[in-house]
């Protein structure tokens, strides 16, 4: 049997007004979510997407109360040979005002000067070529910090093989043994032959790298300061010791050259794969299987050395052929044992090539060191032995003597010599 429900006709019509309140309701709700949207967009144009865009407004202060126009300086730059400053750096004033500025006229000699997008300052660079670190290795022998301009320095201990055996250099008390420095000059004579590294990698090297932006440690200074310095004096007793630093430098002006330096106990340099300066108590060249090229550069340890002095004012060494010895009176030691600072064999650049370059730095017997490094242009047909420019790959700058006095305290052994020179000198950029 079937059950049939049919609703009444009072439940269907209350169903038809809750449905139709139902759906009044569902179209108000949507009429006041448009209104509210409405308001929304509109307050957002009205009031934030209708403002103005700010402008910057300098601020430009009244002319009446500008400061007093004042007439600029313009800085004398005229290298002189002065004794060598701390530091080398451009001045640059920038100003704003709405006064008109007044500005002198400078008159720039452009025969050494570049005009381009970066300042040369006549050092024969552009500022910007230095990259990261232009005042590195401005140490007496450098620091170890890498990058910038610097040649980079090896040290090597000619007493103990590159694993720590000894050699059979032996030493009395401090210093080396007659027989152990005819060696040692055996070893500076094979290398001075070839500048091959390969002479000297057999012996003990330091684990540190120095990075030296010029070469001028003047005075006695204590054989123990290079050791320090490459930080070995615990394995490396200061005698018997060599320092070489290499890199490529590029010309900073076209003309000729020549080094002028001395060192102690040696001092040679080799520039574009030739050797152009030997100086100092030691001459390696000049070895002959004897003591005596130990003392050849001093005039007063032997009547060899007289002659060997001799002979070059003579023109009459012709593996020396062409040096001259350039005498101070800030140097006094050095005048009268060594003759002064020796010139060497001269050498021609162009401007922007690139050149090898190795300086070697030894201590033979062992006590005091030092050493300085110069350069000297050709003007004309001669060169002015009053014009000495330092040697240098970046802005640094020898100490002065007070500085350097109180960086050395506890390693002088005697009254420093410094020469004279211009520290304001071109910059002999290294390249890699």
């Amino acid at each position: 049997m079937a059950l049939h429900i049919q609703m009444t006709q009072r439940a269907e019509a209350a169903l038809k007004r809750a449905a139709t309140r139902n759906k009044v309701s569902s179209t108000a709700a949507g009429i006041l979510f448009l209104l509210l949207g409405g308001l929304v967009l509109f307050f957002t144009v009205i009031f934030i997407a209708g403002q103005a865009e700010p402008e910057f407004m300098p601020y430009l202060p009244p002319e009446v109360n500008l400061p007093p126009a004042k007439q600029p300086t313009v800085q004398d730059l005229t290298s002189s040979p002065s004794s060598p400053s701390h530091e080398v750096a451009p001045s640059v004033v920038v100003a704003f005002a709405s006064a008109e500025v007044k500005v002198e006229r400078v008159d720039v000699p452009l025969d050494d000067t570049s005009v381009g997008t970066s300042a040369n300052l006549n050092l024969g660079i552009g500022i910007g070529d230095l990259g990261p670190g232009p005042g590195t290795g401005g140490g007496v022998l450098g620091d170890d910090e890498a990058g910038g301009s610097a040649l980079e320095g090896t040290f090597y201990d000619l007493k103990q093989t590159r694993q720590g055996s000894p050699t059979g250099i032996q030493l009395s008390g401090d210093h080396v043994e007659a027989a152990g420095r005819i060696e040692v000059m055996r070893i500076l004579n094979e290398f001075s032959k070839s500048w091959n590294p390969g002479v000297l990698s057999k012996y003990y090297q330091s684990p540190t790298k120095l990075y030296a932006s010029h070469f001028m440690l003047p005075g006695t200074v204590s054989a123990a300061y290079a050791p320090e310095c490459y930080r070995c004096a615990d394995k490396v007793q200061p005698s018997a010791w060599v320092a070489v630093y290499r890199g490529k430098v590029k010309a900073p002006v076209s003309g000729t050259f020549r080094f002028v330096g001395t060192g102690d106990d040696a001092l040679m340099i080799r520039f574009n794969n030739q050797t152009v300066l030997e100086a100092g108590w030691a001459i390696p060249s000049a070895f002959d299987g004897t003591d005596k090229a130990t003392t050849l550069g001093s005039i007063s340890a032997s009547g060899s050395g007289q002659a060997y002095h001799q002979a070059i004012k003579e023109g009459r060494d012709a593996a020396h052929r062409g040096y001259e010895f350039i005498t101070q009176p800030s140097i006094p030691k050095w005048n009268a044992e060594l003759g002064g600072l020796t010139a060497g064999r001269e050498f021609t650049v162009q401007k922007g090539k690139t050149y090898p370059i190795e300086i070697l730095i030894s201590e033979v017997p062992g006590g005091f060191f030092g050493f300085a490094v110069l350069i000297q242009r050709k003007e004309g047909s001669a060169y002015d032995n009053s014009k000495l420019d330092l040697f240098r790959t970046n802005f640094s700058t020898p100490p002065s003597a007070p500085d350097l006095q109180q960086m050395l305290q506890g390693h002088l052994g005697g009254a420093l010599e410094m020469p004279q020179f211009n520290a304001d000198a071109p910059i002999w950029l290294v390249v890699p």
